[in-house]
């Protein structure tokens, strides 16, 4: 019998009543809500758009920040049948626009700042009838005022769900070329979250700092930790993270690649003569012994050098597609180099390379794309586009993308991720993209801002010079970098810090 989304924040609202389910920071307090609390205001969301007109399969959209509004909006639409569509609020105003329409959106829970595309969205998206800003304060468009409406509606009671039917329509990212609406159903979604092996005593805190439309996050910080009657604290801000950290003492926090490399290299220019253990509890705090990594591949060099500083990775593989978790390391066996072993339920294959996933986790299809659906899924199996391959143990790893995959001109193929991770610790670049030229392998590389900033121009090269001689060193001659090009601005990324390969100017 498969789980809903439904059926997981039913039980964990009645289980867990008097737990707190959401905390955030507000000036100088801490705001709490419990899941008592929270499934009050539910309950007043989905009353309030039933009350509406907006029923089973209404598609409701969710633009804004990690906040307890949107939350509560999203199980307020889930819980009735309604389809959420979470929109990236940093994409243009344009994209905002066209996902909308694109999602046939009739709804929209719009954070204020965007409000001054208010105006746009009334005149260009001809399906939405209602515009709600996320926001506590009253007025015609707010949050509260919606509530209080829903206050005033006859309660609409929880609906029984379908697992087989659609909950969600989640854009991919989309590092190359244009977002798609990824189908997620009620059965896909808590499929995930239940077979996840990993778990935290009720009253344990999550600190959730990755953007809540994309699916990692949604999953694992706002299904699976609910699950479990885990209290989700919100990062208000990436710059505000250590101050957090040490406010919320979490027992766990989601991050993707480019944030654990940040932080290393923090914490590697702190005093040799300080203890690591000592540094990483300053920065950690007493309760953080696992982060959560996903979105991206992170090097396993990483893995050893957070052991040092008392703090294990655990790594995950996954896509938006399904929903997203595939692989795990975790309390059922770790091999710390690996994407870990497929979840519950869940099947991976390699056919030719690619790494091939089927279950209930599978998303339904892309909305309204009937032929690039057909393109990754066939005969039951997602064709994910990413490289790949299972060890003797049934352990998955990754070498990069199928679409980034480099073919020179003398035939040799190379993964230009593996490349670049062998950059990733080093003081003096920040980013760095690997490109084909020829039977050449060339870096685009953008230096570390804080290093260089120290530095004249001919430093910085010099130093980059003696980094790409050493590489080379060690390297056969189709993996030696050939040359590269330094960059004055970090590269286009998206809002899970991935770059756009396809935004790149190549040499």
């Amino acid at each position: 019998m498969k789980t809903t989304v439904t059926e997981i924040i039913e039980k964990s609202i009645a289980k867990f009543a008097n737990y707190d389910a959401v905390i955030w920071p507000e000036k100088d307090e801490i705001i709490r809500r419990t899941y008592r609390e929270m499934g009050e205001d539910i309950a007043r969301i989905r009353s309030g758009l039933h009350e509406a007109g907006f029923t089973e399969d209404a598609h409701i959209a969710t633009v804004g920040r990690s906040s307890y509004l949107w939350v509560t909006t999203f199980y307020g639409a889930l819980t009735g049948n309604s389809v959420i569509v979470p929109i990236d609020m940093n994409l243009s105003d344009d994209d905002i626009i066209d996902e909308l329409n694109r999602g046939d959106v009739v709804c929209a829970f719009v954070d204020p700042i965007k409000k001054t595309l208010l105006e746009r969205i009334e005149a260009e998206c001809p399906k939405l009838m209602k515009i709600v800003l996320l926001t506590d304060k009253d007025g015609e468009y707010s949050y509260e005022t919606w509530k209080a409406f829903g206050v005033g509606a006859p309660l609409f009671e929880i609906q029984p769900a379908d697992p087989d039917e659609v909950a969600a329509i989640m854009f991919t990212s989309g590092t190359t070329g244009v977002s798609k609406g990824v189908m997620m159903t009620q059965g896909s979604l808590g499929a995930d979250a239940v077979n996840m092996y990993y778990h935290l005593a009720p009253g344990s805190v999550d600190l959730s700092v990755l953007p809540i439309h994309h699916a990692f996050c949604l999953t694992v910080d706002w299904i699976k930790a609910f699950e479990q009657g885990v209290t989700v604290a919100i990062n208000d801000s990436i710059g505000h993270l250590v101050k957090n950290i040490k406010k919320f003492e979490p027992h766990v926090i989601l991050m993707v690649p480019l944030m654990i490399e940040t932080i290393y290299k923090k914490m590697k220019s702190v005093n040799p003569l300080i203890p690591k253990k000592l540094v990483g509890s300053q920065v950690f705090g007493k309760n953080l012994k696992h982060i959560i990594c996903g979105g991206a591949r992170l090097d396993p060099k990483f893995i050893d050098e957070f052991k040092k500083y008392g703090v294990d990775i655990w790594m995950g593989y996954g896509s938006t597609e399904t929903s997203p978790v595939v692989s795990f390391n975790g309390e059922r066996g770790i091999k710390w180099d690996s994407l870990g072993r497929p979840i519950d339920n869940t099947e991976v294959k390699i056919i030719d390379g690619e790494i091939c996933v089927r279950g209930d986790i599978v998303m339904k299809g892309y909305y309204n794309m009937p032929e690039e659906t057909n393109k990754v899924l066939k005969d039951g199996w997602f064709y994910t586009g990413d490289l790949g391959y299972l060890d003797e143990d049934g352990y998955l790893y990754m070498s990069g993308r199928k679409k980034n995959l480099i073919i020179l001109a003398n035939g040799e193929n190379i993964s230009p991720e593996e490349i670049e991770g062998a950059f990733s610790t080093v003081p003096i670049i920040g980013e760095i993209v690997v490109v084909g030229q020829g039977t050449n392998l060339r870096a685009l590389i953008y230096p570390d801002p804080e290093k260089a900033g120290k530095m004249k121009a001919e430093q910085i090269q010099k130093e980059i010079d003696k980094v790409i001689r050493d590489y080379n060193k060690k390297q056969p001659s189709y993996r030696r970098l050939a040359g590269y090009e330094l960059r004055d601005e970090p590269f286009p990324k998206t809002s899970t810090r991935k770059i756009k390969r396809d935004l790149i100017t190549m040499f």
